[in-house]
Order: C-alpha cells, then sequence, then structure tokens
C-alpha cells in the first residue's frame, strides 16, 4: 500500500532571496555554511543565491499535477533474462540501453520494448568490456561505455557499431550518467579519496571522503579537477575485523550530474538538497518541511541478518547490529532529467522508501508528489529521467530483476 501524508500549514513555499547588486554575496553565509555542516556534506563554496523552504502543501500549485504510469517492462533479452543491472540509459529515440554486470553486455531495446541487439560482453577485445560502468548518451545518439578495468570508453554509434575508444584518465570510477559527454567531446568523471585515509596511512581511516567531479579535454590530454564535495561518514566500530567501516542505514552523500555545469548533492540523512556550479558556487538550497525519519525497525535487522548468513560471518553481522542508528535516511535516491527537474525518492515514517518520487524544479520550487505505482519495485540509485518518463531497474518478490519505464501523465 503507498503511504504519504499531507502538510496544510502553508501552501506558499518560503524563498529567500539575497538581497542588493551582488547576490552570491549577501546571503547570510554562516546559515547556509550551519546548515551544510550539520548535514555532514559542504562543499568549497557555500554561498547560495536563492534558499527555498518547501512544504508538502504546496503541491501541485504551480502546475499540473503528475501521475506516474508503469507501459513497459523488460525482463531480459529474448534468449534469457537479467543478470545484475548496472545502469540504465535512453537515446533520443527512446532506446534503451541496459547494463548487466554478470555478463558485462548492454542489452539494447526499442522503444516499444522490442530487443535490438547485444553490445560488448566480458573480454578485453575490441568492444569488450571487463569492468563496465554504464551506458552514458552522448550527442548524437552515440554510446560511451566506460570501463574500469582497461581503463578506457568504447564508443559505439547509434547502430551499434564500434566507432572507436578513447583512453580513460581515471583510475577510479562510479556508475556512468546523463550529461556526462559534452557537446565538444568533453566528459565528466567522479573522483574519490580519502584524506584521513592518506595522512595517516590507516585503511580504517575512512570518515571523511572528497568527492569531487573531473572535467577531461576532447583529446584526454588535459584533466581538470573540480571543487570537491566533503562528507563525513558514520562508521562502525567492527571488532571481529579490527576495522572501522560506513555504519549499515547510515547517512550517504546522494549526488547527480546537472546537465547545465553543475551537481546536484544532498546528505541522505536530512531533507536538503543543494545545487553547486562547477566554479563551486551553492546557487539553489532547497528543503521539504515536515518530514520525520523512519526509524531502524526489526524487519530491516533481519534484512541485514539475511545479508551475512549468506556469507556464514556472524560475528561481522553482530558488530553491525550492535551500530545500527536509530534512524534510517529521509532520501534514498536524487537524479535530473536534464528538462528542469529534479527528483528525490524519499524515505519516512509516512512513506516507504520506493513508492513515491517528489518532484522539483531546478530553481527549488517542490511541484509535487507522484505516487509510483505499487506493483512497481523501484530501485532509486538505478534511475534515468527524461522529459516524458523514468527508467529504474527494480525485483519482483522473487528477487527477479527487470526494468521499468514509467510515463509521466500530466
Amino acid at each position: 500500500m503507498t503511504k504519504y501524508s499531507t502538510d496544510y500549514r502553508s501552501r506558499s513555499p518560503t524563498v529567500r532571496r539575497p538581497a542588493g547588486p551582488h547576490p552570491t554575496r549577501h546571503l547570510p553565509c554562516a546559515l547556509t555554511a550551519a546548515a551544510l555542516l550539520a548535514s555532514g556534506a559542504a562543499p568549497v563554496d557555500v554561498r547560495a543565491q536563492i534558499v527555498v523552504e518547501n512544504t508538502l502543501a504546496s503541491a501541485w500549485t504551480t502546475t499540473a499535477e503528475w501521475t506516474l504510469e508503469e507501459d513497459l517492462r523488460i525482463w531480459g533479452p529474448p534468449d534469457g533474462y537479467l543478470g545484475d543491472v548496472i545502469a540504465v540509459a535512453a537515446d533520443s529515440r527512446d532506446n534503451i540501453y541496459i547494463l548487466d554486470g554478470m555478463t558485462q553486455e548492454i542489452q539494447v531495446f526499442d522503444g516499444g520494448g522490442g530487443f535490438l541487439r547485444t553490445l560488448g560482453g566480458q573480454g578485453q577485445g575490441a568492444g569488450e568490456f571487463r569492468e563496465a560502468l554504464g551506458p552514458a548518451i552522448a550527442p548524437g545518439d552515440t554510446l560511451w561505455v566506460a570501463d574500469q578495468g582497461a581503463p578506457r570508453y568504447s564508443i559505439f554509434g547509434p547502430d551499434g557499431t564500434l566507432i572507436g575508444t578513447r583512453a580513460r584518465r581515471a583510475t577510479w570510477g562510479m556508475i556512468t550518467e546523463r550529461c556526462t559527454i559534452m557537446p565538444d567531446g568533453s566528459y565528466m568523471e567522479w573522483g574519490v579519496r580519502y584524506p584521513n585515509r592518506e595522512r595517516s596511512d590507516d585503511p580504517s581511516d575512512v570518515d571523511l571522503v572528497n568527492y569531487y567531479p573531473v572535467r577531461v579535454s576532447p583529446d584526454a590530454e588535459k584533466q581538470d579537477t573540480l571543487p570537491h564535495l566533503e562528507f563525513v561518514l558514520q562508521l562502525a566500530d567492527l571488532p571481529s575485523v579490527g576495522l572501522r567501516r560506513p555504519a549499515w542505514f547510515g547517512p550517504r552523500l546522494k549526488r547527480a550530474l546537472g546537465c547545465s555545469d553543475d551537481v546536484w548533492f544532498a546528505s541522505s540523512g536530512e531533507y536538503r538538497v543543494y545545487k553547486r556550479s562547477l566554479a563551486g558556487d551553492t546557487t539553489v538550497v532547497f528543503t521539504l518541511g515536515g518530514v520525520r525519519p523512519a526509524p531502524v525497525d526489526e524487519a530491516d535487522r533481519d534484512d541485514l541478518r539475511a545479508t551475512f548468513e549468506r556469507y556464514a560471518d556472524p560475528a561481522l553481522m553482530r558488530d553491525y547490529l550492535r551500530a545500527l542508528p536509530e534512524n534510517k535516511p529521509v532520501i534514498a535516491g536524487l537524479f535530473v532529467d536534464g528538462a528542469g527537474h529534479v527528483f528525490v525518492v524519499p524515505e519516512t515514517s509516512r512513506v516507504d522508501a520506493g513508492t513515491v518520487i517528489d518532484v522539483f524544479r531546478e530553481d527549488g520550487f517542490f511541484l509535487g508528489r507522484a505516487a509510483v505505482p505499487e506493483a512497481v519495485g523501484i530501485d532509486a540509485s538505478k534511475a534515468y529521467a527524461t522529459g516524458d518518463y523514468i527508467l529504474f531497474a527494480g525485483e519482483d518478490e522473487a528477487g527477479t530483476p527487470y526494468v521499468t519505464r514509467l510515463r509521466i501523465r500530466r
């Protein structure tokens, strides 16, 4: 059953804009900085042009209400099933690209769900992948596939023909996302480092994390490291292995590349989302009031136990159980559609994760909350949105993976 609540305290979001001719310099910096640091995430520059404080009561007052309708579900190619969906994407013709991590193949389907072709496969040869991170659609519907194991980009034409490769300067990697490939042929990467561990040479000193965008020139010779995001992880002491690692259900940094030289990010522990330019200026901060975190309950503990029972490691399971936080994060996912919208998948005391999607404009104004069809189990970390629909990876009750398309009806 889909659950969500309504807050009738105010139908208009509160907007705070700085006065004067220099908007990035006159918002009270201490307030914004304190909010960022309290959340555990802080960019290099914490100035903001616009702060928007939304409530659920402001839903669908500035635009027609959205509803989400599942109009396509893909289980796999004609001769098999999907194994482990790593990422999904769609091109301008609505063709759907699904990376299967088990086979290192990309399955391609047309907009009606008809199977078109398979790309890649495990290997080191031309057009094969060792550790593919995801499909990225470039201008002209060329497909770039980042391979962490090679490292390189394999580039395919709209018809699936391999048309070339590009060196990847990054030795680390994260799943490729939309707006990764720029029109001039440059591309974006995410880097990650652990400053405390680098200073102490202690493998368990991983609480401070720096995430930073990297822009690589079209010839792959020049690399610009852009201002970083700092995040402090909540760690669990694990005496059974003598290390500290991120706590189960602890807050994480949710982030997404925007499509206008910007980055969206949030600490999953609170409902506060930031937009930052690649130059380092925080230009928008928006919140959604009235949100209460969901407690970590016995069902969550059972899920943790089930995970470690598969590995037959009861001591490590007990370590993690002892370190569980009281509440779960309130943001399960964050992504953009490249058409002026930001999507947040919440998990709160009244909303189960994956049952609703909160829709915001890029200026921070809350449009409304759209219910996800009850039969669809979504994975918010594997989402791809356009102006017309949202693609998700999910699993049925038996654990069989699939990809679903939710059409946006206005």
